[in-house]
């Protein structure tokens, strides 16, 4: 099927839904001073160490397999982060959210191409605008930007490739699917998810579309295989060490997760207005003949019920965990946005009004949550790498539950050990054996240990302590219920008990 590019004054719409994003990003991000997940300095960690010639590592050549968004850290590595680093970091993520937004805008346009047969015409402006003030507006998408974390490159990537198919550009969605698993793991499932959505539908939707979602496939094949087939050269196991050392989950508890951490947090749906919208644009295209629309939101849904229901996720974690789903909800905006071609003027506006409000309510508490635990990060993980390196010796070896900013502020001459087995490939595949984990940390032979309070009962079966500092946040945020928290800095003596660690 052959297509015309858009007329300008068309395409020209998704530069003022780019500009809202990147205004509203900025809004939620600029003034934290610090990431709002202290994850975020471990991908930077590894970025340090591209540059400096260490190879992928997180100590100095220890070719660590710390981080599940290696794309995000090639980003990192090339992006200037010297000095300033939180802004500059904000200021990509800030790009990517544009961007999302762009391609959103842009996809919505596409599937409208499609549709003009249709005898009325279509309010496209309306509805790009529309698709393009969810996904700039989004909250969770926002808490990304402020995260410091690969999610707005993922959404980024992930609205990229689903605009490639419905273009039916087979080479993009091969592209951009194998670059959908380097920025985050569950993106290898989106081409396949999306194939087995389309198959029922395969007489209301176009060849094209088929033929690109199998190319998305075999670029996210790929490009796994390549990722895996490095991890086994490099540290003997072909997952990252967070998949070790987060095990499997899901089921009901998933769910309810998704119910509790992630659907609330969902403007169009909270607001109701955006359910009618969506339930109309469903049941007109239905009508029309095609499908666009109920693949894509068939694919969304799907591809949110596998993550619930195989991710271990968390009662009473925030945004730490709802961060897997932000890539996966955004094409629901589209599906939302052509509600307003499918009902009367005055009914849709009275649809998309709570929603409005609904967007407007989150955006405060959205702001609020990410300074909230911008502050966290700051005194619980920043401030302690700031004493670190400060107070203790060049050389010390020091052991930490929080590894990513501790890495990054103390000097190359030290020693960082992951207690948690994130960037400890060792540590990581002995998670679930206490016994064994703990003769790991015997055998890293730490000097001290930066760790939360209630870490110290379980130190001290191992080693002998002796206070040095601490840090207390009076309201960490990033766990219900919300409540104080302390960081410890300890000295460590050697080891009571004496372990063969086998490695």
């Amino acid at each position: 099927m052959s297509r015309t590019p858009a007329p300008l004054p068309e395409a020209g719409i998704a530069v003022p839904v780019a500009l809202l994003a990147l205004l509203l990003a900025a809004m939620v991000s600029l003034p934290c001073e610090d990431f709002a997940l202290d994850d975020a300095w471990i991908h930077l960690d590894y970025a340090k160490s591209l540059e400096l010639g260490e190879g992928w590592s997180y100590n100095p050549g220890d070719h660590e397999a710390g981080c599940s968004s290696p794309l995000w850290v090639l980003l990192l590595w090339a992006w200037p982060t010297a000095g300033a680093t939180v802004p500059r970091v904000f200021t990509l993520a800030m790009l990517l959210h544009a961007l999302t937004a762009w391609c959103a805008a842009g996809l919505t346009i596409a599937i409208a191409q499609r549709r003009a047969s249709e005898p009325a015409p279509l309010p496209l402006r309306s509805i790009a605008w529309l698709t393009g003030a969810l996904v700039a507006s989004a909250p969770l998408s926002l808490h990304g930007v402020a995260s410091g974390m690969e999610v707005s490159l993922a959404s980024a990537l992930a609205m990229a490739q689903t605009w490639a198919i419905v273009d039916g550009r087979a080479r993009a969605a091969a592209a951009l699917g194998a670059l959908a698993v380097w920025a985050r793991p569950e993106l290898a499932a989106l081409p396949f998810v999306a194939f087995a959505v389309a198959w029922p539908l395969r007489a209301r939707l176009p060849p094209s579309l088929r033929r690109a979602i199998l190319a998305a496939a075999l670029g996210a094949t790929i490009a796994a295989a390549a990722w895996s087939a490095w991890l086994l050269a490099t540290v003997g196991a072909p997952l990252p060490n967070a998949l070790y050392v987060k095990g499997r989950g899901g089921g009901a508890s998933g769910l309810a997760y998704l119910a509790e951490q992630v659907l609330p947090w969902q403007p169009w749906l909270v607001g109701l207005g955006g359910v009618v919208l969506a339930a109309a644009a469903l049941r007109h295209e239905w009508r029309a003949g095609a499908a666009m629309l109920a693949w894509l939101g068939g694919t969304t849904l799907a591809m949110v019920l596998l993550v619930a229901g195989t991710r271990p996720l968390h009662a009473g974690v925030q945004f730490f965990e709802a961060r897997y789903f932000v890539p996966l909800l955004t094409p629901a905006a589209i599906v939302v946005a052509f509600g307003l071609a499918a009902l009367p003027r005055r009914l849709a506006a009275l649809a998309v009004l709570p929603v409005a409000v609904m967007v407007g309510l989150q955006a405060r508490d959205t702001v609020a949550r990410a300074r909230a635990a911008s502050e966290d990060t700051h005194v619980l993980h920043t401030q302690p790498a700031r004493w670190v390196a400060a107070e203790l010796p060049r050389d010390a070896v020091v052991a930490t539950e929080g590894a990513g900013a501790l890495r990054w502020g103390t000097a190359r001459t030290m020693t960082i050990v992951d207690l948690v087995g994130l960037n400890d490939h060792v540590a990581a595949h002995r998670h679930f054996d206490r016994a064994a984990k703990i003769c790991r940390w015997v055998a890293r032979a730490p000097t001290h240990a930066v760790v939360p309070a209630h870490w110290l009962p379980v130190l001290a079966e191992v080693f002998p302590l002796q206070p040095l500092a601490s840090f207390d946040d009076p309201a960490y945020t990033q766990v219900e219920p919300v409540g104080p928290m302390r960081v410890v800095v300890v000295a460590l003596g050697p080891a009571r008990r004496a372990c063969d660690d086998g490695d």
